[in-house]
Parts: structure tokens; sequence; C-alpha cells
């Protein structure tokens, strides 16, 4: 359906009442002082099912009727309200809203056209959900997405509608939904996914009826959240009150089913409110209010993120001599990669990731191209700058594998290990090249033969601040080991889990890939696609999710 993005128009007559209330009229004599206009500021949000088709629908108001009270009610019940999420919502109550919420921008989404609808009087019948934002159209896009797109049929359409643009001073991603039980996890994953994608790192808030309880396993992925917000906090969630209602008599509260949901990255000091605002004769939900105070995001450098959004992206040497960048868009899947390296000099490379080694807080590539190690440094977005050498061997580097690992001996630069047949080697780095990346002496940390093992990258798993190496040799066993700074030696190892060579061809350990606090593994399948292995249990095969289907055995290398 066409996106509608505008900036609404003023209005006359008999619905002046609500708009004197929505502009908030100033009594007396004395002035606000204007807040500062570049600072966050607290956002305020209002979710509600208006019930625009079905029994419980109003029968007694015009649209314009309905909308003015709508705004009434609304006001008085909290304020004014930057974000207002509508579900189950008439084309003709929503074109009424549109004219009175003047200086708001607006989607609305949905497809089916009940019966009920056509007693509002709008240029349609349809039916659906609608996100209006306090703001001019100029300054914000709109996305939406249905999330039961393998049932077109239904009766109900189930859509997240979403606006992203400076809402509180902020540029931030505000969503509406209205999900449903037919749908795996009531279509939460799915919602999640488009929102990864449309918030690409900035803050983001989702409201509506999920029409699931706070326990409701639908609701895990909300506590896991999106790589840039984290974890999801409901703002509402100390209440424990309904928002559903019985249709039975006598009316009863039932079920909790509308949230308000706010990244714990970037907002705190949530507050909430629920009112019945009494706009049908069987009142079917009632009203959330919800606000959120601004927390400033602390600057995270997320291992594995080159693009920075803080999700865990993948690089891939292909067989055709490109790299290719699959930038990660959580719960361990990947958006659509771009080439940024090609030619001959990308032939056999090996390449890894994790550490910033110029020190501007981006994570830089390492590869090893014929018999020179490369730094080539992140320009911000994952695309890559012209690679410097970063230490010249008298033996060069042909005959190791060196990996990018992190920090391992937290001295708070990066460091790099080359496995030979000779064992294995601690290069320890220094930031911004001080005198050299690589400008240390090299370190034997374990005489065993390490040439045959695959070196993967997890990054700290202990807390101790110190990054981990994982190691799988040729039975299929994964160990991990640690590093001992005064005895220069690895300590461990301890056994994670096993994945046969035979079946798991090249693996990744991009870190995080799903927020849920453990490093994952991600591999190529003998059937040539893209398993992920989500962490925090042993890694077996059976714990895995295809996140890549087909095309995976043209890949020489993953990093």
């Amino acid at each position: 359906m066409k996106d509608i993005r505008r900036t609404l128009g003023g209005t006359t007559g008999r619905l002046a009442v609500g708009l004197a209330l929505l502009a908030g009229a100033v009594t007396g004599a004395s002035q606000p002082v204007a807040a500062d206009p570049l600072a966050p500021q607290a956002v305020r949000t209002v979710t509600y099912n208006a019930c625009g088709a079905s029994t419980c629908q109003n029968t007694v108001d015009t649209a314009q009727e309905w909308a003015a009270k709508f705004l009434s009610r609304m006001v008085s019940e909290g304020g004014t309200a930057d974000v207002i999420a509508l579900q189950e919502l008439c084309a003709g109550q929503y074109e009424a809203l549109e004219k009175l919420l003047v200086g708001y921008t607006s989607v609305r989404v949905g497809e089916q056209e009940p019966p009920g609808c056509a007693r509002w009087e709008g240029t349609s019948t349809k039916f659906g959900n609608a996100v209006f934002v306090k703001g001019a159209a100029v300054d914000f896009s709109t996305h939406q997405a249905l999330v039961n797109p393998d049932e077109p049929l239904v009766s109900e359409q189930r859509w997240v509608a979403c606006v992203r643009g400076p809402i509180g001073g902020r540029t931030t991603l505000a969503c509406g939904t209205h999900l449903a039980t037919s749908i795996p996890s009531n279509g939460t994953p799915v919602m999640l996914d488009h929102m990864e994608r449309w918030a690409a790192g900035a803050p983001a808030l989702v409201l509506g009826d999920f029409n699931a309880i706070p326990a409701h396993s639908a609701l895990k992925p909300m506590r896991t959240g999106l790589c840039g917000t984290g974890p999801f906090v409901e703002a509402d969630a100390t209440l424990n009150r309904s928002t559903a209602w019985a249709s039975a008599e006598p009316v009863k509260y039932r079920l909790k089913y509308d949230h308000a949901f706010f990244g714990s990255r970037d907002f705190t000091g949530f507050t909430a409110r629920t009112a019945d605002i009494d706009l049908t004769p069987v009142e079917d939900h009632k009203l959330l209010w919800a606000e959120a105070q601004p927390l400033e995001r602390t600057t995270a450098l997320v291992p594995g993120d080159l693009t920075g959004d803080l999700c865990p992206d993948m690089l891939a040497v292909r067989k055709d001599d490109t790299l290719r960048l699959y930038p990660g868009r959580g719960r361990g899947a990947f958006d659509s990669p771009r080439t940024i390296g090609s030619g001959p000099e990308w032939n056999g490379a090996v390449v890894s990731h994790r550490g910033d080694w110029d020190g501007d807080g981006d994570e830089d590539v390492v590869a090893r191209k014929g018999n020179e190690l490369i730094l080539h440094k992140n320009a911000g977005d994952g695309a890559l700058e012209a690679g410097v050498v970063m230490k010249v061997s008298e033996t060069g580097w042909a005959h190791t594998t060196p990996v990018a690992v992190g920090d391992v001996d937290g001295d708070g630069s990066p460091d790099l290990v080359a496995k030979s047949s000779t064992g294995l080697w601690l290069h320890r780095g220094r930031v911004a090249g001080e005198g050299g990346w690589l400008s240390y002496g090299a370190v034997r940390i374990s005489a065993e033969d390490w040439q045959s093992r695959e070196i993967l990258v997890p990054g700290d798993t202990t807390g101790d601040t110190k990054a981990e190496i994982w190691a799988r040799d040729s039975a299929g066993d994964i160990r991990q080991y640690g590093y001992d700074s005064v005895a220069k030696t690895l300590t461990g190892p301890t056994v994670v889990g096993n994945l046969p060579v035979s079946t798991r061809v090249l693996g990744l350990s991009a870190g995080d890939g799903n927020a849920d606090g453990f490093s994952d593994l991600w591999y190529t399948t003998s059937t040539f696609d893209l398993a992920f292995h989500p962490g925090g249990s042993v890694f077996t095969e059976t714990g895995s999710v295809t996140v890549g289907k087909g095309g995976w055995g043209y890949f020489s290398h993953l990093g």
C-alpha cells in the first residue's frame, strides 16, 4: 500500500474543541521557557485499539465527532502526545483524525475492507493501523510491512507501521502494530526484523495490541530487542493492569494485550497509565498512555560491528576474488551483501575484523594477501580505505594464518594471533600504530601444531575484559582458550561444543548476533546454506537455525 506521509492541515467548526485541547493554550501572563531544541526530551505516547468495525463499534458518532472525542479524552488523560498508535481503525476515522492533528505526520496501513467501516464515510472502507508523530513530514520517513505475509487470505492482515525522524529531539523509530495469535510467536520476530533495518541503529519504540499477556512467549523477543536498542522495556510493566475488556456482561477487565516498549539503551524513567475513554458501547480496549525520559547512549564498540549500527557483521571472501560485507540485522541474520573489495589481491585472502586499530571507534579489517599482512581502516560504514602494511615478516605471511582476535592480553589494544606448523604465535598490537601496529616481538603461546585448527574469535566470554579464543580441531571439537599475560601462554582449554567438519564447513564467530549476551557461531553447511548457532549452551548441529539459503559453497573464507 502506498505510504501516506504529510503534514496535516487545520479544520473548523465543532472540531475546535479538540484543536484547543491539542494546542494546549497558555493561560495567564507567564510564558514557559523554551526547551533546548537540540537536547533530547521526554517522549509521550498513546496506543489505543479503536474497534472501528466490530461488535464493539461506535454506532452513535460521526467520524468527526469520534475524532474530536478521542482527542479530547486522550489529552485530558495525559496531555498531548509525541506518538499516537491506533489499531482497528477505519479509513473514515483516520481521515477525521488527520484533519485534527495539525502538525503531525502519519502513516496508515491495511487493505481489508470489513462491512463495518462503511459507516464512517471515508474515501475508502479500508481498515488497519495508523501511527501519528509530532513533526513535519519533510523530516520523517515512513515504513510499513506485513507481519503475516504467509496469510494473504485472512480476514485481517497484520502490519507494522513506523515513522523515523526527530522524535523527542533525536532521530527515533516509532512503530505501531497489531499482532495475532495465528502467526508464529504472534509475528513479533518478523516485526523486529523489519524494525532492525528501519531503525539502522537509532533509538526505537513500538506500541500496540500484541494479543499477548506479559508472560507470553511471543514477547520474549522483545526482551532481546534490536542490536541498537538493546532489550526493550515495557513502560507499564509494573502496573500489571488489564487493557482488554471482556465482551460478556457484566463487563470485566480481562487481559493485558496492549503494550508500550522502549529501547533500554535510550530510554529510562518510565511512567504509564490506562484509561477507559468510553468511545464505544462495549469497550474493547482501554487507552494506554506511556512516557519515557531520554537516556544518553554510552559509546559502544560492539565486537564484529563494521557498519556502526551495533549489529555484528560478516565478511566473506568469494572464489571470484571479491570481498563481501553482510550487514547484521539481529537474531543471527544478515542483510543482502555489498562488495567492498575485488580483484586478484583478494584471491585466497584471509580476513578478520576484531579490533579498532586506528583508534577512531570503528572496527577495522586485517587481511593476509599473498605474502603480506594488510590493514584496511574502516571508513565508518563498512567501506574500506586503501590497505597499509601492518608488519613486514622476514619469512613472509603466506605460511601462516593470521587472525585479529581482539584484546587478549587486556592492555587496551587489539591483538593478532598467527597459526602455523610451529604453533600459535601472539602479535601484541598497538592502537593507531604507535611505532607500528605490531611492533612487539611475536611470542609463541602454544607449541602444539595449530595448522589444521580453525580459529574463531568470540570476544570476551568470561567478563574479565580480555578476549578469548575458540579453536575447532579436525574432530569438530570446539575449545575455548584464554591468555595468561604473566606466563605468556594459553590457559584452558574448555570444550564448548562439537560441530563436525564434514557438515559444518567454514566457520565464523562475529560476536553476539542475537543480543542475548552470549557469543555465537555461524557456519556454511555441506548443503551450501548458512547456519546460525546461538551461544549460551554447548554448540551442536541440532541447535542451529538456517539464516542463509543456498549459494554458500562459493566462499573460501569467512571473517
